[in-house]
């Protein structure tokens, strides 16, 4: 746990001529980005252990409540409190790192009392069954929540970089829109329909074909037992003083995110669909005009594994041929892996040619602890 009181600021780190090491050196928010599996949050971690090694004050913050993570970081808990990692065995020269979960439920609960017009509005939100499930399900409402709790966090300067494992996602521009969607819905007539169903007439319709709607409705509860459009109604009534604030606040981190200390990072492995997908999400990244960091390619087959000699089968005979053999036709398949992974790292590096790629060797271990992870920080540092 961080003391209760800051510390401190740390000096100033060594300019790198390493260029995730000067991201890490220059940045005060990195958001690693990218489909599922490709792991971003092993690398959200060593970029972590990177900046802590610089003498930074750094935190890893995640939606997902991974046990690879925290194994990996060696903490016993993850949850919405930050979570003193201990790098004593990795050097982290003056540096410390934090762990937390951007805990989407309680964030929204936070959010309620603070735009609530009265205690009393707060709780009726708070208590609406709706609104339990709603809070944590509703589109959009998990990455809305966990970009408030990010610029909470980034608001205190308790820490010198913040770097984000976001969710996976189909597009990149996903997370970052959420907290937008969010509040236009709940500003919405969709929104107003559920408030009040007879709405969904037209304005032109006779007040007792509205009144007969509404009565059908209510009969509807009463023969199922259930008050579910009853709780609806409530819990859109409620949550309508909440709206401006919610787009204000949307506006607030939008904003954020385009600032000149914070980078996007794509990462990916070196497969087709997944270059294909990240190449995607940048042209998304630059539509938008967000700062982009650079490419982290992950399990890369190393080079000497191809570039190891192999027996020659017509120099052998007997069971050494048939070995020789194999291991010939072993080596020729991963080469050419590697040339088809060397050809998609080309993609990357021609779509954006001043941006930085890092490769990271594919490990024979799983990282899953705090020494393997420093591995691959290693990689990234290197």
């Amino acid at each position: 746990m961080i003391e209760s009181q800051r510390r401190p600021e740390p000096a100033r780190p060594v300019e790198s001529s390493r260029p995730f090491a000067r991201l890490v050196d220059r940045h005060r928010l990195l958001l690693c980005v990218g489909s599922g599996g490709v792991g971003k949050t092993t690398t959200s971690a060593a970029l972590g252990v990177v900046a802590a090694r610089r003498g930074r004050r750094a935190a890893v913050l995640t939606i997902d409540p991974a046990r690879r993570l925290k194994d990996s970081l060696g903490i016993d808990r993850l949850d919405g409190e930050p979570h003193r990692v201990l790098l004593a065995d990795v050097a982290a020269r003056g540096g410390s790192l934090d762990a937390m979960l951007l805990d989407a439920k309680r964030t929204f609960d936070a959010l309620i009392r603070r735009y609530a017009t009265s205690e009393a509005a707060a709780e009726r939100v708070l208590a609406n069954r709706i609104y339990d499930t709603i809070s944590t399900a509703l589109a959009g409402s998990q990455e809305y929540m966990a970009m408030e709790r990010l610029h909470a966090i980034a608001s205190e300067e308790r820490y010198d970089v913040l770097i984000v494992d976001t969710p996976p996602t189909h597009h990149a521009l996903d997370f970052l829109e959420a907290p937008e969607r969010l509040a236009a819905l709940l500003s919405s007539r969709a929104a107003a329909i559920l408030q009040n169903p007879s709405l969904i007439l037209s304005r032109e319709s006779s007040r007792l074909a509205q009144a007969a709607l509404a009565a059908v409705l209510r009969g509807l509860e009463r023969f199922t037992g259930f008050q579910l459009l009853r709780d609806v109604g409530e819990f859109v009534a409620g949550m309508e003083g909440f709206s401006s604030g919610f787009q204000s606040r949307a506006n607030e981190v939008a904003l954020f995110l385009r600032r000149h200390d914070t980078a996007f990072v794509l990462v990916t492995t070196p497969e087709a669909a997944r270059v294909g997908e990240t190449l995607a999400f940048h042209r998304e990244l630059m539509r938008a005009g967000l700062p982009f960091g650079g490419f982290i390619v992950n399990r890369v087959l190393p080079a000497h594994v191809v570039s190891d000699s192999a027996p020659d089968p017509s120099r052998e005979t007997g069971a050494d041929a048939a070995l020789a053999r194999k291991l010939a036709l072993l080596r020729a398949r991963f080469h050419a892996l590697a040339t088809a992974e060397r050809a998609e790292i080309a993609q990357l590096e021609r779509a954006a040619p001043d941006a930085p790629i890092v490769e990271i060797p594919l490990q024979a271990d799983e990282p899953t602890s705090l020494r393997t992870l420093a591995l691959i920080a290693d990689a990234l540092d290197g």
